[in-house]
């Protein structure tokens, strides 16, 4: 018997660890209520457009997303590149 509720209990378990995963929204959240995905392509268009426009924006933003790369060079030279590879400076 004891076995079997040992069973029983393993199952339960996995069970309930497993029941989490499937259990997640698929929701976007910024600063406030939920964002729908229009409004999330807008924010990126917006962000998209500072990076080409506002060069001190853009800095920042190098220096924050390739700053802390420090153990690859070449890692951080093509994070770098990336800018001027997908928003090139003065497009507009």
């Amino acid at each position: 018997m004891s076995k079997y509720l040992r069973l029983l209990g393993a199952v339960a378990v996995v069970g309930l660890m497993t029941s989490s995963a499937y259990a997640q929204n698929m929701g976007y959240r910024y600063n406030g209520p939920w964002e729908s995905p229009e409004e999330n392509n807008i924010r990126s268009a917006l962000y998209d457009h500072r990076l080409e426009v506002d060069r001190g924006f853009r800095h920042y933003r190098m220096r924050k997303e390739c700053g802390p790369i420090d153990f690859v060079m070449s890692l951080r030279q093509d994070c770098f590149a990336s800018f001027d590879q997908y928003e090139p400076f003065g497009r507009y």
